[in-house]
């Protein structure tokens, strides 16, 4: 093939570099078939940093570990930047799903994004990747600010919001290190029949009778109708006999590790008489129930622990302490309590658990203890 460069200007470099890059040299044209869609097609590791710089997926990378999805789905992922598209792709690489909320128009801050993921957070260690990963995923003038799943309690509006669903200072949630707060929940429900033992334990305990007309000497009568079975007049004088204990103490949800070693104590913040309804403000198993005043024969118990309560510990049951005050030094309204914190009780309704505590979460236990 004649040199297409012009001989009187053409320098020993420019005719060097022309038969070097000539086209019909077979070396080149190996080199340039082997290079065709080496960036689709079986990428060696080493090529896969700088397809991640080429393609502009840097900033990903701490949130992305795997390279080879990031080649993938990163070109497409750029092209839905700024969309909820976007944050439903870079959520699926970490294994997490979520609807985006945005503030109402007439907050001040009203580009900012509630996440409501479709469940809690495996591990707190997967937070700041689903933050990032959101926040990149957003448009630019949007700011990922909170993050909830199973716990949502907005902050009060006045004339908006009702005082006692809302909080007055701000959303629920904790921040961790970013700037983000995050919000979960999970609950945790039992029917539980007290046995003999505990109800011996509780000091209430009765002989059992036969389901027939009682007399004076069976039971102490308390508010139960002469027309009531023997068996319904015994549970509501045991329970009756077991409310001056609970008047005088507060009650507490005790978590054990799976060395039965107490993890700690949580104030139960519900224990009521109540029966099941149309409609109540309490819930177990599908069943409403509302208080009931008297002639109970069961108690419904709840108690919530706080964000960071037993944190790093995993409870394997939880049992509950009808009444019983706390020691000193321990303040007597406090919230959470550790091992050895209260006076000695009995404990009923004991129930096995999987609670791996954490700072972001919220646990909510909850049973109907029948008498």
């Amino acid at each position: 093939m004649h040199s297409l460069l012009p001989p009187e200007i053409s320098t020993p470099i420019d005719l060097a570099l022309e038969q070097a890059l000539r086209p019909d040299k077979q070396p080149l044209e190996d080199a340039i078939t082997r290079l065709r869609g080496v960036k689709l097609i079986n990428q060696p590791p080493s090529l896969l940093p700088w397809l991640v710089l080429d393609y502009g997926l840097s900033e990903l990378t701490p949130y992305v570990p795997n390279l080879y999805d990031l080649i993938e789905q990163g070109p497409r992922w750029q092209r839905l930047r700024g969309t909820p598209a976007a944050v439903a792709m870079g959520l699926g690489w970490v294994g997490y799903a979520a609807a985006i909320e945005h503030f109402p128009w007439y907050r001040a801050h009203w580009n900012w994004n509630h996440l409501a993921l479709t469940r809690v957070r495996d591990s707190e260690a997967d937070l700041p990747a689903i933050e990032g990963i959101t926040q990149l995923s957003l448009p630019l003038r949007s700011v990922m600010w909170r993050g909830f799943s199973g716990y949502d309690v907005r902050a009060m509006e006045y004339s908006r919001h009702r005082w006692s669903q809302s909080r007055y200072s701000s959303h629920s949630g904790v921040r961790i290190g970013g700037q983000a707060k995050w919000s979960f929940g999970r609950r945790y429900e039992s029917d539980h029949t007290l046995t003999d033992a505990e109800l011996q334990a509780l000091g209430v305990w009765l002989a059992p009778v036969d389901d027939e007309p009682l007399t004076w000497s069976d039971v102490p009568w308390g508010d139960v109708p002469w027309t009531s079975s023997a068996i319904v007049a015994r549970s509501v004088a045991m329970l009756d006999a077991l409310r001056p204990q609970m008047d005088a103490a507060p009650g507490w949800a005790v978590f054990r590790d799976a060395a039965g070693d107490i993890i700690g104590y949580r104030r139960l913040r519900a224990r009521h008489a109540v029966a099941p309804a149309m409609t109540g403000p309490y819930r177990i198993g599908g069943t409403p129930y509302a208080l009931q005043a008297s002639q109970a024969t069961q108690i419904y118990v709840e108690a919530m622990t706080d964000f960071g309560d037993g944190d790093g510990q995993t409870a394997a049951t939880v049992a509950f302490v009808l009444a019983a005050t706390p020691l000193a030094p321990h303040k007597p309204g406090a919230p959470w309590l550790p091992a050895g914190a209260i006076a000695a009780a009995p404990e009923v309704g004991s129930q096995p658990v999987n609670i791996p505590f954490g700072r972001t979460v919220r646990e909510r236990v909850c049973a109907i203890l029948r008498f």
